[in-house]
């Protein structure tokens, strides 16, 4: 239940979601923080990565602590684009960073910069970076995310999903109550595995790694998400 370092197992939540579609997977990993001594973490990525064969790996933000960490994110990018391609949005930490700096880094691997952007995952489903209105009901229309605190936005916008991170669990989880994780949940209102209102869901992920990699009783995670006919 104890995890210093970063060194346990990287767990992978598996989610379903029925649309009328051929099937179709990505994988959500947000809140790498990868330094320069993250090249663990990276090889953990990669192995999920081959293991579960998605069709996009979107990194959800917060992939790089500072510049010094860019070999280790063009190698996770370049382990991952052989699988399938990779989009990339900023989190806080790439603001400490810089931004440009980060998507140059990402775009320089030869992967994708999702900010400001969309792509269509399949014909019936949508990723947007920025949310933005989602007009077309027969559309699955999804926000990566950084940050939950956008979801009433994206539930006011028509989307069917939102992923998210930012908030690690808390790192520190004593019990869950209805989908939330406490003590943090006291402090943070998104501090959770996953919310549903009206005909949106969001799915808020505890994240790859840490700052200050020490957790209890909240593993860290990726997502895999699969939409289409079961």
């Amino acid at each position: 239940m104890l995890e210093i370092g970063a060194r346990g197992t990287l767990t992978v939540r598996h989610l379903h979601f029925s649309v009328s579609s051929p099937k179709t997977s990505l994988l959500y990993a947000s809140d790498l923080h990868l330094s320069r001594q993250t090249e663990h973490i990276v090889q953990q990525l990669i192995g999920v990565v081959q293991s579960t064969q998605p069709a996009v790996v979107l990194l959800g933000g917060d992939m790089v602590d500072s510049k010094s960490a860019f070999a280790e994110l063009t190698t996770l990018i370049q382990g991952i684009k052989v699988i399938c391609p990779v989009w990339a949005i900023s989190g806080n930490h790439e603001s400490y960073v810089g931004v440009d700096s980060v998507r140059e880094c990402v775009e320089a691997a030869q992967s994708h910069w999702l900010n400001e952007t969309s792509f269509s995952l399949s014909p019936t489903v949508r990723i947007d970076g920025t949310c933005q209105p989602s007009a077309d009901p027969d559309v699955f229309s999804i926000l990566c995310a950084h940050e939950p605190d956008v979801f009433p936005q994206a539930v006011r916008a028509g989307y069917k999903l939102v992923l998210a991170g930012h908030l690690h669990g808390s790192q520190f989880v004593l019990t869950q109550f209805r989908g939330r994780l406490f003590p943090g949940a006291w402090f943070f209102r998104w501090n959770g595995d996953i919310f549903h209102q009206d005909n949106c869901t969001m799915i808020v992920s505890r994240g790859a790694n840490d700052t200050m990699p020490i957790r209890w009783n909240c593993p860290r995670e990726v997502i895999v998400c699969s939409i289409g006919e079961a």
